[in-house]
């Protein structure tokens, strides 16, 4: 069951429920005034589901910004030139190709992903002529609502985040991490193609702007923004370290694991449970394989 929240006025969250998995990936709706703007595709599974919410509110969808071409992302976006043809959707120059050819990147993420790749399903098709490129500050103005492009590569090398203003609302995308609100906890969004010293200067970058909001892809908007950030940047040190710690001492992805539970306390608190979220504990599991893989490769180029 999809739900359609508005969280402050004329701003929307849609949890799509993906496989009836709820609290798990959000795209955000606003009412510029001119026409409903759209953050985020979520996957393709959900693609009707995300037409019919946006059909429900007043106003027709004008603009997409996609944080980045991962399946669960931009997977649906194809349908919103349903909605509207002409839509313009605002993409990173690295992921831009993709949009009218998603089987780039269709067949390596069903692999990575495992089941839930499967279960989030192909991207659909966005006509190339949609796809608006943008660049590292670009500020778009659409009715009463300012969109401020921000690039944060590191969890992948196309990856851009958002500012909207007047609320002060950071579209994150997988830039900073997943907020797992029942838990309190943050799943760095580590997994591979991750280049870890990038993601650590996009979340400083972000901190820099000092965001009132933070709105999650996964999964919800919360205020206290820059608190948010600051922790996830403490939380990356320790992950940091204690990775290439085990990678030098020629210990395995589980030992690495067993030893984050150890050191990062707020894992430590909520782990039991977190290993009873199928699908979170997936993504954790995902996000210290690649950070595992990150800092061996790193070793192993030193050797």
């Amino acid at each position: 069951m999809v739900r359609l929240i508005e969280v402050m006025k004329n701003v929307y969250q849609i949890d799509l429920e993906p496989g009836g998995f709820s609290n798990l990936v959000s795209v955000y709706a606003i009412n510029t005034g001119k026409g409903i703007i759209v953050f985020e595709g979520g996957p393709a599974v959900s693609s009707n589901d995300l037409k019919n919410s946006l059909r429900s509110l007043a106003g027709n969808v004008t603009h997409a910004f996609i944080t980045h071409v991962h399946i669960d992302h931009y997977g649906g976006t194809g349908a919103l030139t349903e909605l509207n043809p002409n839509i313009e959707v605002y993409v990173h120059p690295r992921g831009s190709k993709v949009l009218p050819n998603p089987d780039i990147i269709w067949v390596p993420a069903r692999d990575a992903m495992g089941w839930l790749g499967e279960l989030y399903g192909r991207p659909l098709e966005v006509p190339s002529k949609n796809a608006r490129e943008t660049g590292d500050g670009d500020r778009v103005t659409i009715g009463d609502v300012t969109v401020e492009v921000i690039h944060t590569p590191g969890h992948a090398s196309h990856h851009q985040s958002f500012i909207v203003e007047p609320w002060n609302i950071l579209i994150v995308g997988d830039a900073a991490g997943i907020y797992v609100k029942d838990l309190d906890y943050i799943i760095p969004t580590t997994m591979e193609p991750l280049r870890f010293d990038m993601y650590v200067d996009s979340v400083k970058k972000l901190i820099a702007k000092n965001p009132k909001y933070i709105a999650y892809t996964h999964h919800l908007l919360v205020p206290n923004a820059t608190d948010l950030l600051n922790r996830h940047l403490r939380q990356l040190d320790i992950w940091g370290r204690t990775a290439e710690e085990a990678v030098r001492e020629g210990l395995n992805v589980s030992d690495l694991e067993r030893i984050l539970v150890e050191r990062d306390q707020d894992l430590r608190r909520v782990y039991g449970r977190l290993r009873n979220m199928r699908a979170h504990y997936h993504l954790f599991g995902m996000a210290v394989d690649g950070l595992y893989k990150y800092f061996r490769d790193l070793e192993t180029k030193r050797k």
